[in-house]
């Protein structure tokens, strides 16, 4: 745009008055600055304010950052002078062994309550050399240090909410997890069947106790209709933008799952539904995040026993401790390592069995 010169008191000035797009709300505004000395001065400012609404495409606030790169941060950010170097030696054999083969290279706003729960039950199902599992005092420790990281990233801003809110720290004592009743969960599914698109998934995670990384994996070549069940040989993960396919957390989540005959149908008419899938793709396309949002929007909307995601597979095994299954064909079902991880989980879901148990002792007794 031109410059203009305009009289002053002693000789004159020059001003430049221009159109620009504003780049926060799109709209074409007009600027006008007066006062410069040269038609040269004038032409600069207009040329320097046109740069400064330039928005570079990426900023540092806008680069993804990873889980690592948090821990990286956060260790630079906290002095370690005060710090013995055997203890500073224990905190990266923990993060080596129990928190980066998950967590490394996963974006940091990608990590929410369901994935830290599934990581959390895989740390319960290590069994060490000696045949038992970690201390709930060594448990606390590793959940310490991990959290350390998620608050430090929920402080900087690179979290909009902090996913540990609603999660239960290993070592606790005292943890019940949450789930639903049979009943619970029917009157979830009434209402889930307005939303075709995960309903289905849900079944699944229900009636088969499947974690949700082992349902987003799934391909037709998994599911086996005329055997009615399901092969779980991989897990979904969604990094740096990308889907990623990977092998299940461990050797005993290899396993095979059979469905009740009403599923099997529901699945086949799901699996219907699909315009040419190719067997080796993907039967569930959503992301995690998507299937959260949607359990959320349904509990809320009917005022329902909030849970989340994971709390499908919990309320499953809750259903088959109540209905008195041997722990070890429930630990086999669901993938644990051993039937110690399945008790220290779901152990208190005994006691109400074991009641029940006597209650039906004494019934024998009696004659009833």
């Amino acid at each position: 745009m031109p410059q203009y010169k305009y009289p002053v008191s002693k000789g004159f000035k020059w001003l430049t008055k221009f159109n620009y797009v504003d780049p926060i709300d799109g709209k074409t505004k007009s600027k006008l600055k007066r006062g410069f000395d040269s038609k040269r001065d004038a032409k600069k400012f207009e040329e320097d304010f046109r740069e400064s609404l330039t928005i570079p495409e990426e900023s540092e606030e806008a680069i993804i950052k990873t889980f690592g790169d948090v821990f990286q941060e956060y260790l630079t950010s906290h002095k370690h002078s005060d710090i013995k170097e055997s203890t500073l030696e224990t905190k990266f054999n923990i993060f080596n062994k129990h928190i980066f083969p998950v967590f490394e290279d996963m974006p940091i706003d990608e990590i929410n309550e369901d994935i830290i729960a599934e990581w959390q039950e895989g740390i319960k199902e290590i069994v060490q050399p000696n045949g038992k599992p970690f201390s709930q005092a060594y448990l606390r420790t590793i959940q310490c240090q991990f959290n350390s990281i998620i608050n430090y990233a929920k402080d900087k801003g690179y979290l909009s909410t902090n996913p540990l809110v609603d999660i239960k720290n290993m070592g606790s004592k005292g943890i019940r997890v949450q789930f639903w009743t049979l009943e619970e969960y029917e009157k979830f599914a009434y209402h889930a069947m307005n939303y075709p698109r995960y309903y289905y998934a849900y079944e699944i995670l229900y009636w088969c106790a499947l974690r949700v990384g082992e349902l987003l994996a799934l391909t037709q070549e998994d599911i086996d209709l005329e055997e009615g069940a399901i092969n779980i040989t991989k897990t979904y993960h969604h990094m740096n933008g990308e889907d990623v396919i990977t092998s299940p957390k461990t050797p005993s989540s290899f396993r095979k799952v059979s469905m009740p005959a009403f599923l099997v149908d529901e699945i086949k008419e799901y699996l219907g539904s699909l315009y040419n899938l190719e067997p080796d793709e993907r039967v569930f396309k959503f992301r995690r995040h998507q299937l959260n949002k949607n359990l959320d929007y349904i509990i809320d909307q009917y005022k329902l026993k909030k849970i989340t995601i994971h709390g499908l597979r919990h309320s499953h095994v809750s259903l088959l401790i109540s209905r008195k299954y041997d722990i070890f064909e429930v630990s086999k079902r669901i993938g644990h390592k051993s039937i110690v991880t399945t008790q220290n989980i779901y152990g208190h879901l005994f006691d109400g069995v074991q009641k029940t148990i006597a209650s039906d002792l004494d019934k024998m007794r009696r004659g009833v």
